[in-house]
C-alpha cells in the first residue's frame, strides 16, 4: 500500500463511505482501542472482522462527527505505522466512548498511533495507542 492510497481510504472514513473503508479490511481484520483512561488495567477493546467495525463506527458515527488527519506516516510492505489526530464532536449522548460517557456538545481531541498490519495489501490487524489529547478550544475540523 502507497501513501496516495492509504491517505484514499481515510478520506473515505471521514466521509463514512463504509463500502469503501470496507474494501481496506481482511475479512479477519481485528482492531484494538486502548481503555488506558477509564480503567488503565483493562485489556484493550477489540473488534474482530469487517462487521465489528461496522459496528462500533456506525454506532458512533450516530452520536458524533469524527474526523482523522494524518502527521506521520510510515510504510513498508506489510506494515504501516501513522499519527493520527481525531476530533470528535458529539451532537448526541453517548453512554461509553472508551469507557466513558460523553454528552451532546462535548468535543474530544486526541492524537494517536496507529500500527496497521497488512495482508494481501488489506489491513489485517489494527492496534491503537493514545499519544495525547488536546485542548478542546483547538478543535479545526
Amino acid at each position: 500500500m502507497d501513501k496516495p492510497t492509504f491517505l484514499s481510504y481515510i478520506d473515505h472514513f471521514n466521509h463514512k463511505r463504509y463500502e469503501e473503508v470496507m474494501k481496506f479490511y481482511d475479512p479477519d481484520v481485528v482492531i484494538e482501542y486502548p481503555t488506558m483512561f477509564a480503567n488503565p488495567q483493562a485489556p484493550p477493546i477489540t473488534r474482530h472482522g469487517r462487521a465489528g467495525f461496522l459496528e462500533q463506527y456506525a454506532v458512533l458515527h450516530q452520536h458524533c462527527r469524527e474526523a482523522l488527519e494524518v502527521g506521520d506516516l510510515l510504510l513498508d510492505s506489510g506494515r504501516i505505522a501513522a499519527e493520527m489526530y481525531s476530533e470528535f464532536h458529539f451532537f448526541k449522548d453517548y453512554p461509553d466512548f472508551s469507557g466513558r460517557a460523553m454528552k451532546a456538545g462535548d468535543i474530544y481531541i486526541a492524537t494517536n498511533w496507529c500500527i496497521y498490519t497488512l495482508e494481501n495489501d488489506k489491513f489485517k490487524r489494527i492496534r491503537v495507542a493514545h499519544f495525547r489529547m488536546h485542548d478542546p478550544s483547538t478543535a479545526r475540523l
